[in-house]
């Protein structure tokens, strides 16, 4: 059997990307998305959304990119894979872990309610600098 570890999502950042350059001169951006799911609640029959909050981070050019051009509420398609951070908590000495998507594509949709900065930006635009 086959080992696959992917990840396609689409929701909208909650908070403006953070972009940190990592010892190797590489930049590393962060953002979190908020996905949305609705459903029938059987109970009810009221349609109900439940929100999923994930963390992503992205490398080199692709996080310059995210990091300029993208801010909280735009909505984007994020493809990658799954990985799982674990660590001790220094204050507790307790064994924590978070799983987070590692993108290694970001693609920024259309944002009718012209949220975020796009600077010439061609909506549906695959995560490259706009040509000007």
């Amino acid at each position: 059997m086959a080992l696959i570890n992917m990840v396609v999502l689409g929701g909208n950042l909650t908070r403006d990307p953070e972009a940190r350059s990592m010892p190797s001169g590489k930049t590393a951006t962060r953002f979190s998305l908020a996905v949305n799911h609705k459903f029938r609640d059987s109970s009810t029959q009221e349609i109900r959304t439940e929100t999923t909050f994930v963390d992503v981070v992205t490398f080199g050019r692709q996080a310059e990119t995210v990091a300029q051009y993208l801010v909280k509420g735009r909505p984007v398609l994020v493809e990658g894979r799954l990985k799982l951070d674990s660590w001790e908590d220094r204050e507790t000495g307790a064994k924590r872990s978070k799983l987070k998507v590692v993108a290694n594509r970001v693609q920024f949709l259309y944002s009718p309610n012209g949220a975020g900065k796009t600077g010439g930006h061609t909506p549906g635009q695959t995560g490259q600098a706009p040509h000007g």
